[in-house]
């Protein structure tokens, strides 16, 4: 998704323009985080141990991916909002991830040889507010939630006289909550409720991505921008190997997430619009590439449950029986998983395609035979 306005110098903008670029190189880095074998496995000298270090840490950190994802949907659904009337603004958002959803379900049924209520209970997304988040694919059922309650949110925040002000006072109901209801909700349900402020700054970035002339980012701008980045690294880095701590009950899914999502996003962004600028070939291709991952995000998320999950150490012990290295075993499972989604994506886009022609002619038809009748 594009904004049209001219985005050269809004970093917000900068960061729509290149949504899905971003999403695919989000889409990477949680791939890596559940799937990816270590290469410096044995460290043996002082350089070995800091790449292993550095290996482990960027692997570790990945769930941030996520956090990312929501970020960016929090924006695309300021935009996607303005186009029709609710009923096809939820007809869209749940078109995009049901099938997917479904036919991840209806192939772990019989893996995980589920009961009929287990099923309808995991592929309805019921599971996740009565069992566990993760029982079946947290994150689809998650965002429909977010879906389902972002009309109403968006409503008052264009109501209010200051959109941050709003946004702010939002992040501290949520804060405070969160604070309150420690000890009585279930402690799963807060890797989804923890992610729920960056999925509001999201809303804020993308209004604010609509104004391009009240938010040019100058050097000043990207330099804070990379402080961000790197206190979010070092928070990131206590959380998951120190042991810090905040108040907010898993913790380490909130402030580091948020600092390292959002600068990530602008980083990134602003990476592809030098690339543009400077080596505009590179630049398209690298920004292809990025997209053709982020837009069967969803697709290779549900490949990596039904195949991934339950398949994995048999994958990668028959690899490992050719003899394989470990990085080219990486390789092989991510372009597997990548093929996979890829014709996935395809045969859910030609269905849709298919299902709109219907409707279309269905239309047709009927209009066709209104004027017969009336004739």
């Amino acid at each position: 998704m594009e904004n049209n306005a001219d985005s050269g110098n809004n970093g917000y903008s900068l960061i729509m323009k290149y949504r899905y670029a971003i999403m695919g190189i989000a889409t990477i880095w949680i791939f890596i985080f559940h799937t990816w074998i270590p290469v410096f496995y044995n460290p043996s000298n002082g350089f070995t141990e800091f790449v292993h270090n550095a290996e482990e840490y960027f692997r570790i950190i990945g769930y941030c991916g996520v956090d990312i994802f929501l970020l960016l949907s929090g924006m695309g659904l300021t935009y996607a909002i303005k186009r029709g009337s609710l009923a096809r603004f939820y007809y869209r958002r749940i078109r995009r991830v049901f099938l997917p959803y479904l036919a991840a379900a209806l192939i772990r049924w019989p893996i995980d040889q589920w009961s009929v209520q287990e099923f309808f209970e995991n592929a309805t997304g019921l599971s996740f507010y009565i069992k566990h988040i993760h029982t079946f694919c947290w994150f689809v059922p998650a965002i429909i939630t977010l879906y389902l309650v972002f009309p109403l949110y968006y409503k008052m925040l264009t109501k209010a006289k200051s959109k941050l002000l709003f946004t702010s006072l939002a992040i501290t109901v949520w804060f405070l909550i969160t604070i309150l209801v420690h000890g009585h909700m279930r402690y799963d349900l807060y890797g989804f409720t923890n992610r729920i402020p960056v999925f509001l700054i999201g809303i804020y970035f993308g209004e604010l991505s609509k104004e391009p002339k009240r938010s040019t980012f100058t050097k000043k701008h990207y330099l804070a921008v990379i402080a961000v980045f790197i206190a979010g690294l070092f928070l990131a880095y206590m959380y998951n190997f120190r042991d810090f701590e905040i108040v907010i009950p898993g913790g380490k899914a909130v402030v580091p997430n948020i600092l390292i999502s959002v600068s990530v996003s602008f980083l990134v962004a602003k990476g592809f619009a030098m690339l543009d600028r400077s080596l505009p070939k590179l630049g398209r291709v690298l920004n292809e590439a990025c997209c053709f991952w982020g837009k069967m995000s969803l697709e290779m998320y549900c490949i990596f449950i039904c195949f991934l999950i339950p398949y994995f150490v048999i994958s990668v012990q028959l690899l490992h029986d050719l003899n394989l290295p470990i990085v080219l075993i990486n390789i092989v499972v991510f372009s597997i998983t990548s093929s996979m989604s890829w014709l996935v994506s395809l045969t859910f886009t030609y269905f849709w395609k298919l299902v709109e022609l219907i409707r279309k002619k269905k239309i047709a038809d009927n209009k066709k035979h209104e004027q017969q009748v009336i004739n």
